[in-house]
């Protein structure tokens, strides 16, 4: 690791820092319920992945559902990410997919992702962060730019079942013919994309997400597709901040989500995005290849807790 690169550590400190330490909680996407479901992989994934994985089913599905940052209490109306973590347990492979319901990451590089959340510690007396610091830090990390720009242009959505998710994040997908294709990860709700009306917004109780799943799926599972999406010439494979113009996509298969569970389902988990199955490798994406190690150090936090 390059001296002046973070330390998993550091990452996981700079999260703190910014939300305040919440024993057991994890650092980031600190907000959050369990659920279950299957998994149903696509006739046609064969052709982007050779996996023994997306060749059996259905698989099981463990699901968390969260809000972004590391605010326990945080409102379900907040204008920040949401998340979608799945890990598929295949008889010999798992795969763990993390996502967030934004098409761009907040930052391209460990270091400006340590650089936003200080940028954004509360000043004590104004309890608000300071704007020279998020200037200097726009100016310093352009990358910062565009994930807050999303968010603040649209409601937060109004279901969980209603909301893309994405990976942000490239990875290399190799076929039996050892073709290998680099795509990120969008999964897209069959139920469309709905956000909360002016109305909602204004109206709704700060905890209202885990009540309306599961009132939705007393109705029947909440089913997404999970689709590869491949990139245009001039899609940067390595900088999870910048959005994809895209060229296509490859179905990989579908996820119902069939009920809520509790959180001993998912709560000791630690959703890791380089946990693949064959034919899936990690691309050199700086701010993937860090996040392994910081889950790590957050699990151990919440662990010693």
């Amino acid at each position: 690791m390059h001296p002046s690169t973070p330390s998993p550590t550091d990452l996981v400190d700079a999260l703190n820092n910014t939300f305040g330490k919440h024993p057991g909680k994890r650092a980031s996407h600190a907000k959050g319920f369990c659920a279950s479901g299957e998994f149903i992989p696509a006739e046609g994934a064969a052709a982007l992945v050779d996996s023994p994985l997306f060749k059996a089913g259905p698989l099981t599905a463990i699901v968390r559902f969260s809000i972004g940052g590391g605010n326990p209490g945080v409102s379900d109306k907040s204008r920040s990410v949401r998340g979608l973590a799945v890990r598929l347990q295949g008889v010999t492979e798992k795969y763990d997919l993390v996502l967030i319901s934004e098409p761009v990451f907040f930052a391209a590089t460990p270091e400006s992702f340590v650089s936003f959340l200080a940028a954004r510690v509360a000043d004590p007396v104004t309890k608000k962060p300071d704007p020279a610091k998020l200037a200097a830090h726009n100016a310093a990390f352009p990358d910062g730019l565009r994930q807050p720009a999303l968010l603040a242009s649209h409601a937060a959505p109004a279901s969980y079942a209603t909301t893309p998710y994405f990976s942000n994040n490239a990875f290399v997908f190799s076929n039996a013919d050892g073709k290998q294709t680099t795509a990120r990860l969008i999964v897209a709700p069959a139920a469309g994309t709905h956000y909360l009306s002016a109305d909602q917004e204004r109206d709704l109780p700060d905890n209202f997400l885990e009540e309306e799943l599961a009132a939705r799926l007393a109705n029947g599972a909440a089913v997404f597709t999970l689709y590869a999406q491949l990139p245009a010439a001039g899609d940067s494979l390595l900088d999870s901040s910048l959005p994809w113009q895209g060229a296509g996509q490859v179905a990989l298969g579908d996820l119902h989500v069939t009920g809520l569970a509790g959180a001993e389902l998912c709560d000791g988990l630690e959703f890791v995005p380089i946990i693949l199955p064959r034919g899936i490798t990690p691309s050199d994406d700086p701010i993937l290849v860090s996040r392994a190690a910081a889950y790590a150090v957050s699990l151990a936090r919440r662990q010693a807790a």
